[in-house]
């Protein structure tokens, strides 16, 4: 939801500050809320694999169900959102 957010953010204004306090604000968040990130979070796992604190066993059993509500979140957060959005706008361009 935060990396969502965040991107609408920036995607709704021209100003490059805007933009840049988007993406602090979005790191903050990641970071100081402790979200999960598929992708930070697969960094630290490989570097405890290759440190031998945890084995590729560990990230596939993380890995698995995370891609799954990725998959779910993106679909519901994005997709459903949009098209619901779209809906209007689809019916004002027509008028």
């Amino acid at each position: 939801m935060a990396i969502t957010l965040m991107t609408r953010m920036q995607h709704g204004t021209d100003s490059d500050v805007a933009k840049i306090a988007a993406s602090v604000v979005g790191g903050l968040l990641l970071a100081g809320l402790q979200l999960m990130h598929s992708v930070l979070d697969s960094l630290l796992i490989f570097g405890a694999i290759t440190l031998g604190r945890a084995d590729l066993g560990e990230w596939v059993r993380w890995f698995v169900p995370t891609v799954l509500l990725n998959v779910v979140g993106g679909v519901l957060l994005v997709t459903l959102l949009r098209l619901v959005r779209s809906k209007e706008l689809i019916a004002d361009a027509r008028r």
